[in-house]
């Protein structure tokens, strides 16, 4: 005889699910990017630890289109000073995390403000982690990230229409915003 799952475990799984997902796949295109790269020990201290919390982001936008501010920026706060004290830093020199940060929190601010609310707050918090990952590898790969993601999530927004949902449905973008980044880790240097 098994038992019944409550509630609670329940609703887990999903999120453990897609958890596991989006961190296995993420941390494997980082792990890639900074072989490529000859990340420092910094650096992949840095890079390393954004894999679970990136992964739980991404996973919690799935599960409930919420993306926990304080997961965000606690983590920025975090790995930040480690890409910055790298010395050997992959980008444009050592501010390369901070400049990636600050290009793609204006890209997403910019995309939100000229679509009018499409892209969410949560987006918008998430936004300076993936740029300081992608901007640590140049800050140049952060418009790499965003061309990826429009393309996905219009790709996405494509099949919700072909299969009958309305235009205004909504969806997470937050994954597809880690999905451009993991294409675009994939790609540098390549």
């Amino acid at each position: 005889m098994t038992a019944e799952p409550d509630g609670e475990t329940q609703s887990l799984t999903p999120l453990l699910r897609w958890w596991v997902l989006f961190a296995a796949m993420y941390g494997a295109c980082l792990l890639v990017a900074a072989r490529r790269h000859d990340a420092g020990m910094l650096a992949l201290v840095g890079l390393g630890a954004t894999v679970p919390p990136v992964g739980l982001l991404a996973a919690i936008d799935v599960v409930t289109r919420q993306l926990p501010r304080a997961i965000s920026y606690s983590t920025f706060v975090v790995v930040l000073p480690l890409l910055l004290l790298d010395p050997n830093s992959a980008g444009d020199g050592r501010w390369s995390a901070v400049f990636g940060a600050a290009l793609m929190l204006a890209i997403t601010a910019a995309v939100r403000f000229a679509g009018r609310g499409s892209l969410g707050r949560g987006d918008l918090h998430f936004s300076p982690l993936l740029g300081a990952v992608a901007g640590w590898f140049g800050a140049r790969l952060v418009i790499s990230v965003w061309l990826a993601a429009a393309i996905l999530g219009g790709f996405a927004a494509m099949l919700l229409l072909i299969f009958g949902r309305d235009r205004r449905t909504r969806f997470a973008y937050g994954p597809f915003l880690l999905l451009g980044l993991c294409v675009a880790l994939v790609m540098v240097g390549r």
